[in-house]
């Protein structure tokens, strides 16, 4: 149990990083990212409601709901981006299903904790920012932690099979791993919440971005998969042609659809990389900047009876009027 001293320094800790949040939130009132709009949750700094209006790239035209909730631990730890938009997207996991890893390792072996799962309509950062994340950021940050209140004795046990635990003496992993340590750190340290944002935005409008994306890091792996192919087809136009790539494959199932056996046999679960992925990835994307264009979405808030942010629906004269007044308030001529 804590002493009162140290509650007392944890709660003097956690207000400092809550103004933080706050000085960066009124930062981004004069710089914030293109197309992208955040505000405050009343009484609750540290969670953040958006909007991204998609302007161009694979995802042009959506507009697009998200919660970013920062930790008292910011920007020591990640936030949790959350989008209550359905959208198919490799970094999103589905609103429709159980909950992703981020935490895959080498072979495909998955061991994930609860703080490693992405809740459904989270937004995987570990592409973006993957100093964040993994196992051994964890435990350097602990040895981090740990150092902090009590002087270095033993150095911390090298990973076995490491380049450092083959050939290297006590002295210099311990040196390695403090060295390791600080400068992980230091980037964290580094992330700003503009950043965070651009990031969100540059992977629904940057084609590149989304290539760059590795499997072990997407948070819907099948939309990961649909994506690659939408790119293959794209680099080879006639591979749709004859058999290619998706050839004897079934098609995947609709979200939400019960099964998973695509006419498969034995009611086995499929790998998302045994499914056939060509042109879903247009179709589901093609939905989904419609649904997040529907009247439902934007003026009823539909699924969402508690945002943050929301919009009216005015014709061009009202929105002439609007302007002009905003135009009058800033002293500025329209």
């Amino acid at each position: 149990m804590a002493s009162p001293t140290a509650a007392a320094k944890m709660s003097s800790l956690a207000a400092l990083r809550r103004q933080q949040l706050l000085a960066e939130f009124a930062g981004l009132k004069q710089a914030c990212p293109h197309g992208v709009f955040v505000s405050l949750t009343p009484g609750d700094p540290s969670l953040w409601s958006g909007v991204i209006f998609v302007r161009k790239g694979p995802y042009a035209t959506a507009v697009l709901r998200f919660q970013i909730s920062f930790p008292d631990t910011f920007p020591s730890l990640p936030p949790l981006v959350t989008f209550s938009t359905d959208m198919f997207h490799p970094l999103i996991t589905p609103l429709t299903t159980y909950m992703y890893t981020t935490d895959i390792q080498d072979g495909g072996t998955v061991s994930a904790t609860d703080e490693e799962r992405l809740p459904p309509g989270g937004f995987s950062l570990r592409h973006g920012f993957p100093d964040w994340f993994g196992r051994a950021t964890r435990r350097n940050r602990q040895v981090s932690s740990q150092s902090t209140q009590t002087p270095l004795s033993t150095p911390p046990r090298p990973v076995v099979g490491s380049a450092s635990a083959a050939g290297s003496t006590p002295g210099s992993v311990a040196s390695s791993a403090a060295s390791d340590a600080l400068a992980s750190h230091a980037r964290r340290k580094d992330v700003s919440t503009f950043e965070v944002l651009r990031y969100i935005r540059s992977t629904f409008d940057d084609e590149d971005v989304l290539d760059s994306v590795p499997l072990e890091a997407a948070g819907n792996p099948g939309a990961w998969h649909a994506w690659k192919a939408r790119q293959r087809q794209a680099t080879s136009p006639g591979a749709g042609a004859g058999p290619g790539i998706g050839a004897g494959k079934a098609l995947p199932p609709e979200p939400g659809a019960k099964g998973g056996g695509g006419g498969g046999g034995g009611g086995t679960a499929r790998k998302p990389g045994e499914w056939n992925w060509e042109g879903v990835w247009e179709e589901r994307v093609k939905r989904g900047i419609a649904a997040s264009l529907s009247e439902g979405v934007l003026y009823g808030n539909a699924g969402a009876a508690d945002e943050v942010i929301n919009f009216l629906s005015m014709d061009e004269a009202e929105v002439d009027g609007a302007k002009k007044n905003l135009f009058r308030t800033l002293g500025t001529a329209a």
